[in-house]
């Protein structure tokens, strides 16, 4: 890894970029990198919560990252970037500061092939659920012939072929309030939701590969009063639309049941995240370059959700994974492998060699 992508890998770590930031301050500490993308030969703009780098027309081959971290703001300062032999660390290292490196020298690769129809979308508000970004990215996608995400790879350099949606799920049982010591006069809202709670985990497992996790639950006011209120968050993933509406059909089920009399429920369920779908295109693109390369990497099916989906939803066929391999993400722990610089850069610039030339192709036939 050059010393310059070294150099800029530190500046990104050790600047705060977390959550609890509004979205403009972390576009205003990120538009170093913007400015780089424009030295670049590309026009540079600011959309929903994303910086967005355009050169030449569409259709595009688009890289996507994002610029924000899950950690507070001072963790740069108190827990600084640091190198030790391969390992670097720092808050989002690999989650993924190291990522939009990676992208960065891709975009120098790409500009040196004379590659041009390139599309870069760096959003701040990823480890938030992407709500504002979300529409930037929609945008761009119905103008792009493929997408190259640069979340993490895998410690042993796997990348990502898809990914499931998440939703979320937020539950209100309403009850009776009542004399703790006189049963008979409330209706415990917070039995009752735990009723439900485990119904719904009993669901695990028998949805293809859904998944439903309460993680949050509140109700209650005073120890002596019967509570009349709970309420339920809950984290679900699902891998196919199906799935999420085969769980909404099985949940109208649990809510309209109540065991405790008296006792009411309604729900909401959101999807925040489609599926990110490993599609034909994106498999024939990498079995090419696998051939190039002369050697293979491994693909993997991931549970947590990002941006990528956006793209796959209007059938641009993606590929997830592309940054620099690490591992222990979202912790103090936290650490991205140097080493696996190179052989990304390699792979993500074939990638777009491949699909450059289909889009030639394309453009012929048409």
């Amino acid at each position: 890894m050059d010393k310059k992508w070294l150099e800029l890998l530190e500046r990104l770590v050790n600047t705060d970029t977390g959550f609890d930031l509004d979205n403009s301050t972390k576009l205003e500490r990120t538009q170093f990198i913007a400015d780089i993308l424009k030295d670049y030969g590309f026009q540079v703009h600011r959309e929903s919560a994303a910086h967005v780098a355009l050169k030449g027309k569409p259709p595009y081959l688009t890289l996507i990252g994002h610029l924000d971290t899950v950690f507070k703001e001072g963790e740069a300062s108190r827990r600084p970037f640091t190198l030790q032999d391969n390992v670097a660390r720092g808050p989002g290292v690999a989650d993924m500061k190291g990522g939009a490196v990676l992208l960065v020298a891709v975009v120098e690769e790409a500009t040196k092939k004379n590659l041009d129809g390139l599309c870069v979308i760096l959003n701040v508000d990823e480890e938030l659920g992407s709500k504002e970004s979300r529409e930037t990215f929609e945008k761009h996608a119905k103008e792009s012939v493929c997408c190259l995400s640069f979340e993490p790879g895998g410690i042993h350099g796997e990348l990502v072929a898809s990914r499931k949606g998440i939703a979320s799920l937020n539950i209100e049982v309403k009850g009776v309030k009542g004399h703790a010591s006189r049963l008979e006069e409330g209706a415990n809202a917070i039995v009752e939701a735990s009723h439900k709670v485990c119904e719904l985990y009993s669901l695990n497992g028998h949805i293809g590969s859904l998944t439903v996790n309460p993680t949050i639950m509140n109700g209650g006011e005073k120890s002596n009063i019967t509570p009349d209120l709970c309420r339920i968050y809950c984290d679900v993933r699902f891998s196919s639309t199906q799935e999420l509406k085969e769980f909404e059909k099985r949940l109208v089920e649990i809510v309209s049941e109540n065991r405790i009399e008296r006792t009411s429920c309604t729900y909401s369920l959101t999807e925040r995240r489609p599926p990110m779908l490993f599609m034909d295109e994106m498999k024939y693109a990498l079995e090419k370059v696998f051939q190039n390369l002369g050697r293979r990497f491994e693909l993997e099916h991931s549970s947590g959700g990002a941006d990528g989906a956006f793209f796959t939803t209007f059938g641009v066929p993606t590929l997830d994974g592309l940054g620099l391999c690490g591992g222990r993400f979202h912790s103090e722990e936290e650490f991205a492998l140097i080493d696996s610089f190179k052989d990304r850069l390699r792979l993500a610039v074939e990638l777009l060699e491949c699909f450059d030339q289909r889009r030639s192709e394309k453009k012929v036939r048409e």
